[in-house]
C-alpha cells in the first residue's frame, strides 16, 4: 500500500474492517490499488470533477435518486459532483443513474448488456464510457428495474462506500481523498418483497405520538434501509377521520386509549418536556375541540403518505371494521361493548350476524369514509378480532363458508380441539373464542366485497383489500375463505420467540395461492417498558419466509430504542440470504464505530439483551406493559421469582458492556448512539431494582414491619426516580419523552402515594 495516501490507506481499512457484512471487498481493494496506480485520480490533486447523469424525463424518484447520489458523494469524497440530463466533457468520472428506458445515456452505456430485473431489481456496474474525443472515462450505472429500485440502487451504493442507516440519521465514514467507481458488477434482487413498516399504533410510548415532522424523517432513513410499505395502524376512536350513520355523527377523537399524561408537577424528567402541562403529540397539541383534532389528525396522516409515496413506498391503513366509537350505538341497536383496555368502541351483538344488512351498511359508510380521506391511499388492512366476541354465529357461519364443498371434509369441531391444544398463546379457552371469533368475520367479509365499488378510490382504481391476523388452525384454507384477489397479514403470536417454537405452522400456509405476510415483532407491548431484542428469532423466522415462499413482513413495535441492529438485519437479509445476525451487526458497528473489539462488546451487549427479553417473554409476558398499575402491580408480599436474578444479571452485563464500548475512545460519529445505549441500560437496571425494592416492602408490610416496609419504599421511589431521570439524559425523540411521561403518571405517581400512605399510617401509630 505504499503508493497510497494515508486518508486513503485508513479508507481501505475501514473497508477491510467491514469485510463481515459481506461486502465485495476484494474487488474493491484491488481496483482502489489500480486506480492509484494508475494515475486517474490522485489523492494530491485538487477536488475531481464527477458528474451525475438523470435523464432529461426522469420520474420523480429517478431525480430523487441523482440529488441524493450527488449528496451522498459530496460526503464521501473530496469531489465537485453535479447534476445534469447530458454528459460533458468536463466530467473526470461520471455516474449515469437510471435504466435505459429513463435514461438514454444508460441504454447508449449498456447496449443490451441491462440484465434483467424485476421491479425491485438493482443494479450497479462499472464501465468504461467513451468520451467525445475517443477516450475512456471511467463510469458507473446506477440503476433499478423501476425508479424506487433506482433509489435503492443509490442507497446501497452509499452502503457499499461506508454510509450506514440508522432509523435517526446516516453515520459516514471519513472523507475519502480518492474516488473509486471501478470494480463494482452487482445485480440484487429481494428474497422478500414485502417489507412494511408499522407505524401510528397505540400508546404515547409508540409513534401514536409523534408529529408529522419526525414521521416524515424515519421514512427517510426506512427508504434507505429499502422498506417498501408503510402501514398506518389506526384506532376507531383516534382523531383521523370522520363520518356520520343513521343520523349519528362521530364525535370521539382521542389518542392514546383516552389516557392524559401530566408531566409538570414534582415528577423525574420533567425538563424534557419545556415547560408543558400535557405531553402531547406535537400536531395536536393544544387542540381539544373535536372537530380541529380531527381536522390536524387528518392533516398529519395525509402528511405521512404524502411522504410515504415521494420516497416510492407503497400505504395500507389497518382498520378495526366492525368497532365504532360509542355514539354509533344509537345507529346499531342491539350492539355490545368491545372489551379491550378500556370501553371505548361498540361492535355487532348476538343477533347481528354476519348478513345483517345494517351492519353492512354501517361498515362500508365507515371504509368509504377512510378511503375518501385519503384517496391515494394502497391498501386497507381489515382485522380479525383480538379478543373475539362474535362467535355466537360460528356454526352457521362455517356451514356457510363451506356451502360449495371448498373446505372439503374439514371440520370446525376439529379445528376448536386443535385450537384449544396448541402451544401459541391464543391456546386452550382463548384459542377456541380466537377460532370462533374469525369464523362470522369471513363470512362478513366476502359478503361485504362483493361489492366491487366498496374500494374504488375516487380518482379511479380500487385500494388493495389484505385481511390481518386470520386464525393459524385456518392456514391450509387460507386462500379459500377470504374474499378472491385478497393478501393476507398473518399473526401467530405475540413475539418473534414464541412464533419460532411454533413455526411449523408457516409452513402449513399456501403461499404460492395468496399473497400473505408475517408480522414480526421487534419490540412487544407486553414486556413493554424494558430493553429489548429478538434478532436470533426474527433470523429464524427470515429463513423460513423465503422457504415457503411467502412474500414478506411487517414489523410490529412501539419504540425504537435498540432496534438499530434490528432494522439493519432486515435491511441486508431482505436482499441478501447469506446475511446472519452476526455479520449484518459488524457490518453496522465496525462501520459505526471503528472497532472490531467494539463490535465485539456490543454484540455481546445485544446477546444479553435478548436472552433477558426471552426470559421476560417466557416467565412474565406483561411485565413491563405501559398502562395503569404497571408498577404496583408488582406490590405483592411474595418472594422474587428466581428467574429476577436471570433476568438483572443480562441486563447489567449488556450495561457493562455497552460502557466498555463507549469509554474505549470510540469514533466521534458513534459516541452519541453508544451513549444512548448506556444509559438505556442504566434506566433498564434502576426499574428493576425499584421493581425488586417494592416487591420487598410488601413482604415487610405483610409482616408487620412498618419500618422495614417505608425504608423499601424509600429505595424504590429513589431507584424509579434515578431510572426516569437517567432517560431524560439521552431522550433522542417523541416515543423516549412518551416514556417518561408514562413511567411519571403511572409509576412514579402511585408509588409516592403509597409510599406516603404508609409515612401517615406510622406517623398515626
Amino acid at each position: 500500500m505504499t503508493g497510497l495516501c494515508p486518508v486513503h490507506r485508513d479508507w481501505l481499512f475501514q473497508v477491510i474492517a467491514i469485510d463481515r457484512g459481506g461486502i465485495m471487498i476484494r474487488q474493491l481493494f484491488s481496483f482502489s490499488l489500480a486506480l492509484a496506480a494508475s494515475g486517474w485520480v490522485s489523492a494530491a490533486s485538487a477536488a475531481i470533477q464527477v458528474e451525475v447523469v438523470r435523464g432529461g424525463d426522469a420520474p420523480a424518484l429517478e431525480r430523487l435518486a441523482a440529488d441524493e447520489l450527488a449528496s451522498q458523494f459530496r460526503r464521501l469524497f473530496d469531489a465537485q459532483v453535479t447534476v445534469g440530463t447530458q454528459p460533458t466533457d468536463k466530467a473526470q468520472l461520471r455516474v449515469l443513474v437510471g435504466n435505459p428506458q429513463t435514461n438514454p445515456a444508460v441504454r447508449v452505456a449498456v447496449g443490451d448488456g441491462w440484465p434483467q430485473l424485476s421491479d425491485q431489481g438493482l443494479v450497479i456496474r462499472s464501465l468504461d464510457l467513451p468520451t467525445a474525443a475517443g477516450g475512456k472515462l471511467p463510469g458507473l450505472v446506477v440503476g433499478g428495474g423501476s425508479p424506487v429500485a433506482t433509489l435503492w440502487a443509490v442507497y446501497e451504493l452509499g452502503h457499499q462506500r461506508g454510509i450506514r442507516y440508522l432509523s435517526r440519521g446516516d453515520i459516514f465514514p471519513d472523507v475519502a481523498a480518492e474516488v473509486d467507481l471501478t470494480g463494482l458488477d452487482m445485480v440484487i434482487e429481494p428474497t422478500l418483497r414485502t417489507r412494511t413498516w408499522r407505524t401510528i399504533n397505540d400508546f404515547c410510548i409508540g409513534p401514536e405520538s409523534w408529529g408529522q415532522q419526525d414521521l416524515k424523517a424515519l421514512l427517510r432513513q426506512l427508504a434507505k434501509m429499502k422498506f417498501n410499505d408503510v402501514m398506518l395502524s389506526l384506532w376507531p376512536w383516534q382523531p383521523f377521520v370522520h363520518y356520520e350513520f343513521g343520523g349519528v355523527q362521530k364525535r370521539t377523537a382521542t389518542s392514546w386509549f383516552g389516557d392524559r399524561f401530566r408531566v409538570d408537577g414534582d415528577i423525574p424528567g420533567k425538563t424534557v418536556f419545556g415547560g408543558a402541562a400535557f405531553f402531547e403529540n406535537p400536531d395536536l397539541a393544544g387542540k381539544t375541540d373535536y372537530q380541529s383534532l380531527t381536522a390536524a389528525g387528518i392533516q398529519l396522516l395525509r402528511g405521512v403518505i404524502d411522504e410515504a409515496h415521494r420516497l416510492g413506498m407503497t400505504v395500507c391503513l389497518s382498520l378495526q371494521p366492525a368497532q365504532f366509537t360509542k355514539e354509533f350505538a344509537a345507529a346499531l341497536p342491539g350492539s355490545k361493548a368491545v372489551h379491550q383496555l378500556k370501553t371505548l368502541t361498540i361492535g355487532p351483538g348476538p343477533q347481528q350476524g354476519p348478513s345483517d344488512p345494517l351492519l353492512h351498511k354501517l361498515v362500508a359508510t365507515k371504509l368509504r369514509a377512510y378511503i375518501e380521506t385519503y384517496p391515494t391511499v394502497d391498501s386497507i388492512s381489515l382485522g380479525m378480532p383480538e379478543f373475539p366476541e362474535w362467535d355466537e354465529h360460528a356454526e352457521a357461519a362455517w356451514d356457510e363458508l363451506n356451502a360449495d364443498g371448498r373446505l372439503g371434509d374439514m371440520k370446525l369441531s376439529d379445528l376448536v380441539k386443535q385450537a384449544s391444544a396448541r402451544n401459541i398463546i391464543a391456546s386452550g379457552d382463548r384459542g377456541v373464542r380466537a377460532l370462533r371469533g374469525n369464523i362470522a368475520p369471513l363470512v362478513f367479509f366476502r359478503k361485504l366485497f362483493a361489492d366491487q365499488d366498496l374500494l374504488k378510490r375516487p380518482a379511479g382504481g380500487h385500494v388493495k383489500l389484505i385481511i390481518r391476523s386470520i386464525d393459524p388452525a385456518l392456514f391450509p384454507v387460507i386462500d379459500k375463505v377470504i374474499p378472491p384477489g385478497a393478501a393476507t397479514l398473518n399473526f401467530i403470536d405475540y413475539t418473534a420467540r414464541r412464533i419460532v417454537d411454533n413455526r411449523q405452522l408457516i409452513a402449513t400456509l399456501p403461499a404460492d395461492k395468496v399473497d400473505s405476510r408475517l408480522i414480526f415483532t421487534l419490540a412487544d407491548d407486553n414486556v413493554g417498558v424494558l430493553s429489548q431484542s429478538c434478532i436470533s428469532s426474527l433470523h429464524e423466522l427470515v429463513t423460513d419466509l423465503r422457504k415457503h415462499g411467502w412474500s414478506g413482513f411487517s414489523t410490529r413495535y412501539w419504540m425504537l430504542t435498540e432496534l438499530d441492529p434490528t432494522l439493519h438485519y432486515l435491511s441486508r437479509a431482505a436482499f441478501d440470504a447469506d446475511v446472519t445476525p452476526r455479520s449484518s451487526h459488524d457490518d453496522l458497528f465496525v462501520a459505526v464505530t471503528g472497532k472490531t473489539s467494539s463490535s465485539d462488546r456490543l454484540w455481546l451487549a445485544f446477546e444479553h439483551i435478548e436472552q433477558a427479553t426471552n426470559l421476560v417473554d417466557q416467565h412474565a409476558l406483561g411485565f413491563g406493559f405501559p398502562v395503569r398499575g404497571m408498577m404496583m402491580k408488582h406490590y405483592q408480599s411474595q418472594p422474587d421469582p428466581g428467574w429476577w436474578k436471570e433476568v438483572v444479571d443480562h441486563y447489567t452485563e449488556a450495561m457493562i458492556e455497552f460502557y466498555r464500548s463507549s469509554s474505549a475512545d470510540p469514533h466521534a460519529r458513534s459516541r452519541k448512539l453508544l451513549f444512548y445505549y448506556s444509559k438505556r441500560s442504566e434506566y433498564v437496571l434502576e426499574y428493576l431494582n425499584a421493581v425488586q425494592a417494592l416487591r420487598a416492602a410488601a413482604v415487610a408490610r405483610k409482616a408487620g414491619d412498618t419500618e422495614v416496609t417505608i425504608e423499601k419504599l424509600e429505595t424504590a421511589v429513589e431507584q424509579l426516580y434515578n431510572s426516569i431521570d437517567t432517560l431524560s439524559d439521552v431522550v433522542r425523540d417523541q416515543s423516549d419523552r412518551g416514556l417518561i411521561a408514562t413511567l411519571a403518571n403511572f409509576a412514579f405517581r402511585p408509588l409516592m402515594a403509597e409510599y406516603e400512605k404508609v409515612l401517615d399510617e406510622s406517623e398515626s401509630e
